[in-house]
């Protein structure tokens, strides 16, 4: 909560110099509730919007990513074949083509506005992976922590330019992770 908290004043902040047209926000419920203290501090109400929703594992949602990696070898299924899909779920492929059209849907029925999105680290680090890194296939490089906020921008010929990435810098250094040390930021051109 106190991550969440410290979230909601950052985006406020940054608000003042990136006005937000759009808010959108995931239907799961831990993205929601970031939303609706982000919401408070900015003074809008986000939109719900599916496609925000975290990576699907089917019939292994609910188990712990050490029980899927221990019984179901799952990371090396998809290092050998990112189309593996669990029992119901996503695969890598399936899930990297849904985040991209559903983000390409709203800006392109947004163009020229800042859309804010809460959403999940995999939504991101694999957004990121396709627009500043080498596709899908690398997103544990840009894998997001919990409360980062990114800023990506796009320029006129329809590139997308990073401002800020994966930052947590307003995190209390009680409230961060030990993973959270290796966040990083782009400094503004």
């Amino acid at each position: 909560m106190r991550q969440v908290a410290a979230t909601a004043r950052r985006v406020a902040e940054l608000a003042k110099t990136y006005p937000i047209d759009r808010f959108y926000v995931s239907p799961l419920p831990r993205a929601r509730s970031t939303a609706a203290a982000i919401a408070a501090a900015i003074r809008m109400q986000p939109v719900i919007e599916p496609g925000l929703r975290e990576f699907d594992l089917g019939d292994w949602e609910g188990r712990s990513f050490h029980e899927l990696r221990e019984t179901e070898d799952l990371w090396n299924h998809w290092a050998r074949d990112p189309a593996f899909t669990p029992p119901n779920g996503e695969s890598p492929v399936t899930f990297a083509a849904r985040v991209n059209a559903d983000f390409s849907r709203l800006a392109a029925e947004h163009p020229d506005e800042t859309l804010l999105l809460v959403t999940h680290g995999g939504v991101i680090s694999n957004l990121l992976a396709q627009w500043l890194g080498d596709g899908p296939h690398d997103w544990r490089r840009w894998e997001a922590h919990n409360c980062a906020i990114s800023i990506i921008d796009q320029d006129r010929e329809g590139r997308w330019r990073p401002i800020l990435i994966n930052d947590i810098s307003h995190l209390p250094p009680d409230a961060r992770t030990k993973e959270d040390a290796t966040a990083w930021a782009v400094a503004e051109a």
